[in-house]
């Protein structure tokens, strides 16, 4: 987990006591179950040679060529250390070029008892198929793919003027220290950029070590858990003193554009998604 210095809070909107409660619908019906399975299933321990972190199952479907085609959400800083970039003498070229490989990381899934208790792990391995240095955000594809994932999160929709708003109430979930994964509440705090002008969301619900590359969740008039963004880093001040409460996630809508450009927005329910995986067609020369 990143630690963000910051000197002051991201500016905070009034909201009024209409909007707030439209922010936070009322969850009456819910079951922990629901909670367990929309929230805390889809979490997945992202395990390296030099620590670990979190990440969330997002996408897990029959492809055209009837193999499940899966993929993890996480942070570009929790797999950093599995993307090598050395110099080669490139003897066409006559100089250095840089080349790059991503070795595979390994992700373990939680299984649990009835009471959501967890009892073991079933470990997978995955390919690192595009990252975001600026955005710290990162996509892994399952290698196995003759077992679908029991358990998607759910990716907050686009085009719905409902928030999420400030004083929402959120759930960061995440494998902090390493262990089972585990929720924390909080709200919703504040909006600001990092040093590259990307967005970031402020929340009060506490992250640790080990929680990044997790979920951050609302609860939404749907009546479903929706993930609205990835934890990332915390604020911070002296020499290091974390404030875990002040924690920073990477929202949604930077996680689409992500998604987006690096041709994964099938993920996001786009109508090209075939195309996006395939090489285009050559134009005909004696076309007109």
């Amino acid at each position: 987990m990143k630690i963000f210095s910051t000197v002051f809070i991201a500016v905070f909107l009034s909201l009024g006591i209409s909007l707030v409660a439209y922010a936070n619908p009322k969850k009456s019906g819910v079951t922990p179950e629901q909670e367990h399975i929309e929230m805390l299933y889809p979490t997945v321990l992202v395990r390296l040679a030099q620590g670990s972190g979190s990440g969330t199952v997002i996408y897990s479907e029959l492809n055209e060529e009837q193999e499940y085609e899966s993929y993890v959400l996480t942070n570009y800083h929790v797999i950093q250390s599995s993307v090598k970039i050395t110099k080669v003498w490139s003897s066409e070229k006559n100089e250095h070029v840089e080349t790059e490989n991503r070795r595979p990381v390994n992700i373990d899934l939680w299984e649990y008892n009835n009471f959501s208790t967890a009892i073991g792990t079933m470990g997978r391995i995955a390919d690192i198929v595009a990252y975001d240095k600026s955005r710290d955000l990162a996509l892994l594809r399952v290698k196995d793919r003759e077992r679908q994932m029991s358990y998607v999160a759910t990716l907050y929709p686009e085009g719905l003027d409902e928030g999420p708003w400030i004083f929402q109430t959120v759930y960061a979930v995440g494998a902090g220290l390493g262990k089972p994964p585990f929720p924390t509440m909080g709200l919703l705090a504040g909006y600001s950029r990092d040093q590259d002008g990307n967005e970031l969301y402020l929340s009060s619900s506490p992250i640790i070590f080990g929680n990044s590359g997790g979920s951050l969740y609302v609860f939404s008039p749907r009546r479903t858990y929706e993930l609205i963004g990835v934890p990332s880093m915390v604020s911070a001040y002296g020499w290091g003193n974390v404030v875990s409460h002040m924690a920073w996630s990477r929202p949604i809508a930077e996680i689409r554009i992500f998604l987006r450009e690096n041709k994964y927005g099938f993920i996001l329910g786009d109508d090209l998604f075939k195309i996006c995986l395939e090489e285009p067609e050559e134009e005909d020369e004696d076309a007109s």
